[in-house]
């Protein structure tokens, strides 16, 4: 059937998680896939993109399944030598083979290659079959406002573990702009998978991107998220602390409230019934499910929900 019949928006863990179970059951062809880039990274030269690599990663069955970022039974010779030998304060571990693969990024970057060509190069290299596009080729970068200074997503999260007070998120770069890959991929697909990432810096810098947004506004296919949100608790990473600045209250309410206008359904944990008035008032489909993906059977079971459209 050719790319884009599915079309995924992913961030983080929690798309990479659905979609190893994804093309177990289906052509991996039919797939699309686009990335977050907001907390791209300049690691001493290199250009790490953390949530463009989880997925090819993943893709490739090299993705270390216990952290869902990284190499699995990679080594840290790069970052032990620059700590050890040359008296470097590194904070951001980034794994050897992981370095090998953003090298190559940079090198390829170097010569004057866009980024989503550079990562359709790296795609055929690494013989992954569905299609992976960066949201977009301009540098996005996702900033925390603390109480005292503006940091990187990075330096937030990894840096300071996510402990500082947040006052705000915010994107920064040319938001007017995409790639033409991302609107025909949205414009033919059959169905659009909002992952279940984290709301505000890993699908937030994605919707930022005007186009990309009216694209799905716009688009004919089917369009579901899957929550991020059991109740009152994000399943992982910062996202209470992302939506309190943003001025939300949590619950998976708060995913038809930021992204009503691009969805015709929502998918929230079966334990959710509470809010399922509230989801229909904001013009949106809930459907109930285990959304909980603590294994590749769970990622089988998600996906294909989803594909039944029940």
């Amino acid at each position: 059937m050719g790319f884009s019949r599915v079309v995924f928006l992913s961030g983080g863990t929690g798309t990479p998680k659905l979609l190893q179970g994804a093309v177990d059951v289906a052509d991996a062809r039919d797939f699309t896939i686009i990335g977050n880039t907001g907390d791209d990274w300049n690691f001493y030269g290199l250009h790490v993109s953390p949530d463009i690599d989880s997925i090819l990663l993943t893709l490739t069955n090299l993705i270390d399944t216990d952290k869902w970022w990284g190499i699995e039974n990679d080594t840290f010779n790069l970052v032990q030598f620059l700590k050890e030998q040359l008296k470097e304060e590194v904070w951001f571990n980034l794994g050897d083979f992981d370095a090998g693969l953003c090298l190559f990024r940079s090198y390829l970057l170097n010569k004057g290659i866009s980024l989503t060509g550079v990562t359709e190069i790296i795609r055929k290299r690494l013989n992954i079959q569905s299609r992976v596009l960066p949201m977009a080729d301009q540098a996005i970068q996702t900033k925390i406002r603390t109480s005292e200074q503006t940091l990187h997503l990075q330096e937030f999260w990894v840096k300071f573990k996510g402990k500082l007070q947040v006052k705000n998120v915010f994107f920064e770069g040319d938001l007017k702009r995409t790639t033409p890959q991302v609107l025909d991929a949205i414009q033919r697909a059959n169905t659009i998978i909002i992952g279940p990432s984290n709301p505000v810096s890993s699908l937030g810098p994605i919707l930022a991107l005007h186009p990309l947004r009216e694209a799905l506004r716009n688009a004919s296919g089917y369009r579901i998220a899957i929550s991020p949100i059991i109740g009152s608790n994000p399943v992982s990473g910062p996202t209470s602390a992302f939506l309190e600045a943003w001025g939300y209250s949590i619950s998976p309410v708060v995913i038809a409230e930021l992204f009503h206008d691009v969805l015709d359904a929502l998918m929230i944990h079966n334990t959710d019934k509470q809010y399922l008035k509230e989801i229909e008032g904001k013009g949106l489909t809930p459907l109930l499910e285990d959304i909980y993906i603590h294994s590749k059977i769970d990622a089988i079971r998600l996906f294909e929900r989803i594909m039944d459209r029940k």
